[in-house]
This record gives structure tokens, C-alpha cells and sequence, in this order.
């Protein structure tokens, strides 16, 4: 017994030594893979060999991979054991597994290393073996039977960034897996309460303390000691105030810096001031130190100039300055700006690895680098809100760095989320914000690939491009390389136009954006989009413990868990929703399908009339009510009158709003010639459909049979064609059982 529960977890101490994965020579701690051309069997690599170097964070993953060895590892599971931190998010994950894929040239779509289980997670499918240098496997004994070093201790497994299966948890392969998942969730179910408390404090926590957003601390490789010594700032004009100032600025810079993890500051004497004297003397404090931070302070007319240096002491390199000019309307707050900005300085420049990572993804100026990643983290949080947070924090990082690329994507990016939630108004800010960004990286480095990605955008911010957006990611599909997004964008369209299964393999072929790269589009959201009611309940609130503040996934839940008949629970989530959508619009939506179900408006009552907006940017959402009712006059009438910006809208949401209509509307001739007048109905379903048949040499997707139907029998699909019998008559039935409660309750009121 004790051999078939040890079987599934590789022996921890052997993922120090270098390890051989298929063809591939592993070195954890070197954190390169390796391959030999003359093992491989391939006769164009012989005498060549690959060496690739990837960042210590995919190699933790790798390393899990490692350890669950032929067993499934849950985004979850990675979150939980690797990166340790209440803002990573599934994102990241899919960056770190992408970075693996490429180092080790595996296949996403016909993977030999790491292999994608949809809706579960990843796991490691190539021969797992220790190099025979390294580690002997004794004759008697299978290489890939492991076991769990009894001698290690937990901190020696800690900081090898794994976590050993508990006996008790092992299993072997084939049933092993689904225990591991079923493990996993009940560990993300105990977790829930504990992450949506961490969630709400991080606006106030990545405000207070920059240096949180990606401490060394939460990260494996930053283990060793760096010794900083501080010191004194010399004051420039000599005068009593400048003194004071410029050592106050000191004490709050040893205050700030002390919070880094990985740093010991050394605190001399206050008087020498230069590194050359303090050498003269001898002092101890910088015979121990390995770097030195000293600056000056000067005061003119009301503005404070304070410059910065670190300095290394074993050679006198300059490492890093800085120069400050501010206003001296508020010492403090200039002081905390200082602070704060040669803190998130220092905490990069003082780590290998940041700096690493700093410079891949596009920058060398520390600052704006942490500017970028609060940008990200802002955006990732998908609120209006803190869209708007990451615009400015992108911008505040390409203000100190005018040519950082990454940062202008990620001002397009944001500005594309923040418009679909959006009035026409902010719509067309937005859309202006985007034009300008597309001309800015134009001018610094035309040849971008980040222009596709910025050009895409554009596209679908106008809302009137449809056709324009399928031709061209078609195109970039029939090259057979296209960028990441292009398979999960026209997945996207292909979900618009009702044709899920089509959608649902696309994405199973889709990437996620790859490491040091932003993406307009997130296959692995996209997926929930096709699921019934009851399933994408569970997806969704799986998904909002990464990110509980998700516009979209508080209604999404709101209105399912209303189709299930639970409108208790639905109303917490419809409150919630209402607390971060800012313009109050896809509330509005939301609260107008959970009414109708609910039986609280009908057609030509008060409850109706006071539900529709005078307002063109509720125009969707009365012809949505309008339609669920049976007012087809009046829901023609809405959406004839759309502004064109929120075209948008009726080509990604009506697929599923059509779901809540009854069939005299949805098969009428009025509801069918407006689609077709609109540009989304027959013709454009076609279009796609063609598109599939004419993309399926390259992407191995055909059409699905119900497709193919419809296609020949030239009629509009109005069901999506991913859902089953079964699955579609009991969403009609959860229909079914709204109404028929309504129409108790109001039997009720009357008697």
C-alpha cells in the first residue's frame, strides 16, 4: 500500500537536480531547459543545441507540475502554492504556462509536455526521469515510481516553491486525478470568505503601499540578504530647515526601505557625507554593506530638489539616480512621494529577477515599471472604476518613460473594457484615448506587433465593424500564425451569432496572451459563456474569487441564479453589481431580466413603462424588456434607434437576452427582419458560417451538424447549437416555473 500512495508525487528533493522531461534537460535551479539536438531523434537538430532560460515563477510551476506528475493542477492550485498573494489572478497562471510552452516548443494544440484539460487545468504528460549523473535509479525499481523525501523539512520544501501531497491525498494514476481536483475545490471552497476579505482591503493597500503589489517576500527566488546602507542627505543651501528636511527624508527612506523583505539597512552615524570619506574612516556599517543610497537636498523659491543614488561598493558603479522636483506646498506628501518612488525603485534594482522581468516586459526605469504593474493589477480587477485607476497608472508609467510599449497597451486595453461598460459619451472618450495611444507606438516603433492587437480594438470600439473584424482575423487565422487573440476574438463572434459549439473549440485551440504580453481578449472567460444556467453559476463564483468586483460575472450570476428560482441570492449579487457599475447601465439590464422572471413587469403596466429609460444608452436594455414581454413594436422601435457605439452590445449580448424572449417574438417576421436590417442576422450568421468551412484546413473545426442544417436550409439559427435536448428543455422548464409562480402570486393579490 505504501507504494501506490507515494506513486503520483515525484521525490521533492530531486526537483533541485537537473531532471529530464521528454526531450528536455531540466535545472530548476538554474531555471533553464535544456535540449540536446543529437538525443532527440530529429535529424535537422542534430549538432545543435537549445538552452532557454524562463523566470523563476514559471519554474515553480514546472516544478509542480513536476511533483503532481500525470496528475491535473487546478489555476487554483498554482494560486495557492505558488504565488501566495490576493491579487494573482488565473491570468497569470496562463502567462507562466505559455512562457513553459514556448521554452520547451510544445504544442498547445497538439502538446507533447504540458497538456490543457478544459474547465480543470494543466497537467505534465512527457516521461519524467532524474539525470543519471545527478541521481542514480536503482536497477530494481521503476525511474518513474518517486517518493516524498521523509528527511526534508517543511521549510526546505516551502522554499522550493512545493507543496507534497499528504499521504493521505496521493492517488495513482487515473482515479487520481479527479481526487486532486475534488481536493482542489474543497480547498477554494474553505478559502472563499478568506479571499473575498483580502479582496476588498487591496484598493486601500495598493494605495498606502505600492511595494505590496509585487513584494520580494511572495516571491521563491528573492531569498538572499542584500545589505543597503543609507546615508545621510546632504543639504545644499546649509540652512537649518533644508537640514532638518533632508534628514527627515532619510529617517522615512530607512523606514520605507526596512519593509522590504530581502533588504537589511545599515543606519551610520548621521555626519559623514560623502561614500569616499565614510571609506576614509573605515566605518563598519559600509564594510558590510553591498550597496549604498546617498543624495542631497535643495531648496529654491518654494520647490524642493532631491537627488537620489545607489551606488555599489565594490566597484563605485552608479546603479540608479533619481531627481525629483516638487513644489513644497505639502512636505509630507512630497516626502511620501519620494519615499514611496525610490522604495519601488530599489525593491527592482536590488533583485535580479525584477529586473529581469522589468526589462522583458519593455522597460528599464524602475518607477514606471511599478506604475505598469498597479496598471495591471487595476485592470484586472474588471470594475469601471478601477479601469479608470489603470488608465492613469499606465500613463504615469509612460510619462517617465515615453517608449515603454507594453504601458500603452495596457491604456488601450483599459480604455476598451471601461467602453463596453460605458455610455456613448465615455464611449467616445475612450475610443479618442485609444486613437491617439495607436498613433503614439506608430511613432516609436511602427513594425509593433502590439499594433494588431491596438488595430482590433479600434474595430471594436466603433461598433459598425463587424464584417471588417471577421475579415481580418479570418485572414490572420489563414496565415497559421496568428496573434494570441485572434482564435478567441472570433470565438467571441461566433458565441454572438449563437454557434457554441464551434465557439467552444475554437477555444479549446486558443492561447492565452504569452509571458511579457498584454491581451485584449481571455479565452478562458470567453468558455463560461456557452454553459447552462446551473453551470455557469458555479464557473462564474469561481471566477469572482479572483476577481469579486467583475462587473460582468456580479450580473451574470444575479440573473442565472434568477433562472434557477434562488432571487435572494440573486438580489446580493444584482446589489453588488450595482455598487461598482458606475453608469448604472448593465445593472439595469440586469435588474430588468430578474423583474421579468420574477413576474414583477408585465406588458402596459406602471412596473413596465417605469422600467423603460428615456435615455439612449438604455435603449438595449428597453428593447431587451420590451421583446421579453411581447411588445414587439416597441422593442423594434429601441433598437432601430441604437447609437451606433452601442452596436456593440446587440452583437455580444443578444444571444444570450434572446434566451428570455418567447418564440412568437423570436421566430416573428418584425424580430427577424430587424436582425437582418441590422447587420446580425441571416447574412451575418452565414458569413461566419462560412468562415468556420473555409478556416477548417487550418484550425481542424467544422461546422457542427445543426450548423450545417440551417447553413443549407439558408434559415437563421435563433437556438445555440451546443446545448442539448435535454439541456434546452430544462432551461424552458426553469422558464417555465418563473412564470407560472408570477402568475400565482398576482392570483393571489387579486383574491
Amino acid at each position: 500500500m505504501a507504494d501506490k500512495t507515494t506513486s503520483n508525487a515525484y521525490n521533492t528533493k530531486n526537483l533541485q537536480q537537473t531532471l529530464q522531461i521528454g526531450d528536455w534537460q531540466v535545472s530548476p535551479g538554474a531555471c533553464t531547459v535544456k535540449k540536446n539536438g543529437a538525443g532527440t531523434g530529429n535529424e535537422t537538430d542534430v549538432g545543435t543545441n537549445v538552452e532557454t532560460k524562463v523566470t523563476p515563477r514559471s519554474m515553480d510551476v514546472l516544478k509542480l507540475l513536476i511533483e503532481r506528475d500525470g496528475n491535473v493542477v487546478s489555476p487554483g492550485e498554482f494560486l495557492e502554492t505558488i504565488w501566495r498573494s490576493p491579487i494573482a489572478t488565473d491570468h497569470a497562471v496562463h502567462k507562466a504556462i505559455a512562457e513553459l510552452r514556448s521554452a520547451l516548443q510544445d504544442d498547445a494544440h497538439n502538446p507533447r509536455y504540458i497538456k490543457t484539460i478544459p474547465k480543470r487545468g494543466y497537467k505534465l504528460i512527457a516521461h519524467i526521469a532524474s539525470e543519471p549523473q545527478q541521481h542514480a535509479v536503482p536497477a530494481d525499481k521503476p525511474a518513474t515510481e518517486h517518493r516524498t523525501d521523509p528527511d526534508q523539512s517543511q521549510s526546505e520544501r516551502a522554499a522550493a516553491g512545493n507543496n507534497p501531497l499528504a499521504p493521505e491525498q496521493q492517488t495513482p494514476h487515473g482515479d487520481g486525478e479527479e481526487h486532486t481536483v475534488a481536493t482542489t475545490r474543497a480547498t477554494s471552497r474553505q478559502t472563499f470568505w478568506r479571499k473575498l476579505a483580502v479582496a476588498a482591503m487591496l484598493s486601500a493597500l495598493v494605495i498606502s503601499a505600492p511595494l505590496f503589489i509585487r513584494s520580494p517576500e511572495s516571491t521563491p527566488e528573492a531569498t538572499s540578504v542584500v545589505q543597503l546602507a543609507v546615508l545621510p542627505f546632504a543639504s545644499r543651501d546649509f540652512s537649518d530647515d533644508n537640514q532638518i528636511l533632508a534628514e527627515g527624508l532619510r529617517e522615512s527612506l530607512i523606514h520605507g526601505l526596512s519593509k522590504l523583505g530581502h533588504l537589511q539597512v545599515l543606519s551610520p552615524a548621521r555626519n559623514p557625507e560623502t561614500l569616499s570619506a565614510v571609506r576614509q574612516y573605515g566605518d563598519n556599517y559600509l564594510q558590510q554593506a553591498d550597496h549604498v543610497l546617498q543624495g542631497s537636498v535643495m531648496t529654491s523659491d518654494g520647490r524642493l530638489r532631491v537627488i537620489v543614488q545607489l551606488v555599489r561598493v565594490s566597484d563605485g558603479l552608479r546603479e540608479y539616480s533619481d531627481q525629483f522636483d516638487l513644489p513644497m506646498n505639502d512636505i509630507f506628501a512630497v516626502q511620501d512621494q519620494i519615499v514611496s518612488n525610490v522604495t519601488s525603485a530599489l525593491r527592482v534594482y536590488l533583485n535580479e529577477n525584477e529586473r529581469t522581468q522589468m526589462r522583458d516586459w519593455g522597460t528599464t526605469n524602475a518607477v514606471a515599471y511599478e506604475h505598469f504593474l498597479r496598471g495591471e493589477f487595476y485592470n484586472n480587477q474588471f470594475s469601471p472604476a478601477d479601469w479608470e485607476r489603470a488608465i492613469e497608472s499606465h500613463q504615469a508609467a509612460i510619462e517617465l518613460d515615453p517608449n515603454f510599449l507594453n504601458a500603452y497597451h495596457g491604456v488601450a486595453t483599459a480604455a476598451n473594457n471601461l467602453a463596453v461598460y460605458s455610455g456613448a459619451d465615455k464611449i467616445d472618450k475612450m475610443y479618442q484615448l485609444v486613437l491617439d495611444t495607436h498613433r503614439q507606438i506608430s511613432q516609436i516603433n511602427p513594425e509593433s506587433d502590439i499594433l494588431n492587437s491596438i488595430h482590433a480594438i479600434k474595430l471594436r470600439m466603433r461598433g459598425s465593424s463587424y464584417i471588417q473584424q471577421e475579415m481580418q482575423l479570418r485572414e490572420q487565422i489563414l496565415s497559421g500564425e496568428p496573434p494570441h487573440f485572434a482564435l478567441s476574438h472570433y470565438a467571441l463572434l461566433l458565441i454572438g451569432a449563437r454557434m457554441y459549439d464551434e465557439a467552444a473549440r475554437f477555444l479549446e485551440q486558443a492561447s492565452e496572451a504569452g509571458p511579457f504580453e498584454i491581451s485584449p481578449d481571455e479565452a478562458w472567460s470567453y468558455r463560461t459563456n456557452v454553459l447552462t444556467p446551473a453551470d455557469s453559476v458555479m464557473a462564474r463564483k469561481n471566477q469572482l474569487q479572483q476577481r469579486p468586483y467583475h462587473v460582468a460575472f456580479l450580473g451574470s450570476v444575479a440573473v442565472n441564479l434568477a433562472v434557477l428560482g434562488d432571487f435572494r441570492q440573486a438580489q446580493i449579487y444584482l446589489n453588488q453589481q450595482r455598487e461598482v457599475d458606475l453608469e448604472g447601465i448593465l445593472a439595469h439590464y440586469s435588474e430588468v431580466v430578474m423583474s421579468y422572471l420574477a413576474g414583477d413587469i408585465k406588458a402596459d403596466t406602471p412596473a413596465y413603462f417605469a422600467a423603460l429609460r428615456d435615455d439612449p444608452d438604455f435603449y438595449y436594455n428597453n428593447g431587451v424588456l420590451a421583446f421579453m414581454v411581447g411588445d414587439i413594436e416597441r422593442g423594434v422601435h429601441y433598437w432601430q434607434n441604437l447609437p451606433p457605439v452601442h452596436l456593440r452590445r446587440l452583437f455580444n449580448v443578444t444571444h444570450a437576452a434572446e434566451k428570455y424572449f418567447p418564440e412568437q417574438v423570436l421566430y416573428s417576421p418584425e424580430y427577424l427582419d430587424l436582425l437582418d436590417a441590422m447587420g446580425a442576422g441571416l447574412a451575418w450568421q452565414r458569413r461566419l458560417m462560412e468562415g468556420v468551412m473555409a478556416m477548417e484546413a487550418t484550425t481542424g473545426v467544422s461546422l457542427s451538424r445543426r450548423s450545417r442544417d440551417a447553413y443549407d436550409s439558408q434559415r437563421l439559427m435563433l437556438k445555440n447549437n451546443l446545448w442539448s435536448e435535454q439541456e434546452w428543455s430544462e432551461h424552458q422548464h426553469y422558464l417555465s416555473q418563473r412564470l407560472a409562480q408570477a402568475s400565482t402570486l398576482d392570483a393571489a393579490r387579486i383574491h
